[in-house]
């Protein structure tokens, strides 16, 4: 049998303690006064105050507008910026080799065929001139109704001619191809660039050659436009989810070669500042390479980078302020503007 132990004296005592009774409202302001708390102390604490529905609607609308002010000021990217990354050439990707097709793949795409063999010849033999007759030879027999399907081959012609710095050659080949297709990307930026190969090599132009460079300039700058502005509608389709990434790099080579374009047309008038004319020229590669879309690329902040240092280079120690994208500028700013530039450069290393 269970023995029942005699409660401990502890027990026994919590045993016997009243049952406790609340305390109602009165009596509780009795015994505050008594304590010698404030009326107004008392009041609070029986009747804390709460908001009402439009002070909650106004406080809700003051956190949002705090909120968005703090962006607005102190946008994330002024204090934790991307490193900057390089855009590389433009290109159809890495070499395309035999072994990862389907025999009767090649057989049935004769431009495919030629592709894996001009790939070969360079990538795995390293042979840049026989790679780029390879690509002559198989070109040269294509009919013009069939370009487009030979595009690819087009491209990788351009890239080994662009290594080759044949320039004449790639000037001469991407104009006969966008004579039948003006929006072409490829056929574009390689253009653009054999264009500005070209003229980076000549010094002390006379107004005539100027004039005939800077003209064939601004023909290249509107073509790129156009051909940028068919990229961003092909962004938009719904169907072009997937390509939307290599879109957008076609879109972002092409704009930077267009900013490349307009600072050798500002270089064409000898760098002009204030309200010259030419200065439009500075301000949309200013502008490019600021655009959201050019942000992190680093030959974006290079070429930024070089333009603000032909402004202060040109900056006289009497001069006080300056018309910079449409706004007054001093010098202070310009220094500070490119200090930064050159320690994100820094920062990315050689990325």
């Amino acid at each position: 049998m269970r023995q029942i132990q005699a409660p401990t004296e502890m027990q026994g005592i919590i045993g016997y303690l009243p049952l406790s009774v609340p305390i109602d409202e009165d009596e509780r302001i009795i015994l505050a006064r008594e304590e010698g708390y404030d009326s107004l102390a008392i009041d609070l604490a029986l009747k804390p105050p709460s908001a009402s529905a439009t002070e909650k609607i106004l406080l809700l609308g003051f956190v949002i507008g705090a909120i968005a002010l703090v962006i607005f000021l102190f946008p994330l990217n002024r204090f934790f910026k991307p490193t900057p990354k390089n855009l590389g050439p433009m290109s159809i990707g890495g070499p395309v080799f035999e072994e990862f097709l389907s025999i009767s793949t090649i057989s049935n795409q004769p431009w495919l065929k030629a592709l894996v063999e001009i790939d070969q010849l360079y990538f795995q033999e390293g042979k840049l001139t026989e790679a780029i007759q390879k690509a002559e030879n198989e070109l040269g027999k294509v009919p013009e109704k069939d370009w487009e399907t030979w595009q690819k081959v087009y491209y990788r012609y351009w890239e080994l001619l662009s290594d080759a710095v044949r320039v004449h050659v790639l000037k001469t080949s991407t104009g006969a191809y966008l004579a039948k297709h003006p929006e072409d990307p490829f056929a574009n930026y390689y253009y653009a660039q054999a264009f500005l190969t070209a003229v980076d090599r000549l010094h002390s132009l006379d107004p005539e050659t100027q004039a005939a460079y800077r003209n064939e300039a601004d023909s290249i700058v509107q073509q790129i436009e156009r051909t940028c502005s068919s990229l961003t509608a092909r962004r938009k389709h719904p169907e072009a989810k997937d390509e939307a990434p290599l879109l957008m790099d076609l879109y972002r080579k092409l704009r930077l070669k267009q900013a490349k374009l307009y600072v050798f047309m500002w270089k064409l008038g000898g760098y002009k500042e204030d309200d010259h004319a030419d200065v439009v020229f500075r301000d949309n590669a200013l502008a490019i390479c600021g655009s959201d879309a050019l942000s992190d690329m680093k030959e974006a902040k290079v070429l930024e980078a070089s333009i603000y240092t032909h402004i202060l280079d040109r900056w006289y120690w009497f001069e006080g302020q300056q018309i910079i994208l449409g706004r007054k500028h001093r010098r202070k700013y310009i220094q500070q503007q490119l200090d930064e530039l050159e320690k994100e450069l820094e920062g990315g290393g050689a990325q």
